[in-house]
């Protein structure tokens, strides 16, 4: 992530230079992969004045590991849910304006997309959980679904990252 910092940065803002995006959507599945992709839009969207969206779907694939987090806190799914996503908004850059959303929806990439085009995201920044074969074809991929169907550009964090 360093090298966001320097010449990738300049880059990014010469390509936003002229649509600079005001409000970036961030899927948030609670995996290490997607806290990577919220660290990724946060820089973003400091650099460029954006605010930010963080949107989870509570049923989600991995749902055991948002009725883990619940339990282990002592909430309702919703409520887990919104503290998740409250607690990665207050870690980001000050001065970063960060909205937070659930979504109650069977098919993740259908209830992102839904948010984004309700809230008029310019960019959706999602991270990219590099599964193949049977677990892909059994999941699917949400980032290839959004970056396939969306409206808007999709900026997809590698697994590698």
């Amino acid at each position: 992530m360093a090298g966001l910092i320097g010449h990738e940065t300049r880059v990014l803002e010469v390509v936003f230079e002229m649509n600079q995006p005001k409000d970036i959507l961030v899927p948030v599945d609670l995996s290490d992969r997607s806290r990577v992709a919220v660290d990724y839009a946060g820089m973003l969207a400091k650099q460029l004045g954006s605010a930010l969206t963080l949107v989870t779907n509570v049923n989600m694939p991995e749902l055991a590991i948002l009725e883990e987090y619940a339990a282990r806190e002592g909430l309702d799914i919703d409520d887990a849910g919104d503290t998740y996503l409250r607690r990665l908004a207050d870690e980001l850059a000050p001065g970063v304006a960060v909205e937070t959303v659930l979504v109650h929806d069977d098919f993740p990439a259908e209830g992102i997309l839904s948010v984004a085009k309700e809230r008029g995201a310019d960019l959706i920044v999602v991270a990219s959980h590099g599964r193949s074969g049977m677990t892909r074809w059994l999941l699917g991929s949400v980032a290839e679904k959004i970056a396939r169907v969306a409206d808007v550009p999709v900026m997809i964090i590698p697994a590698r990252h």
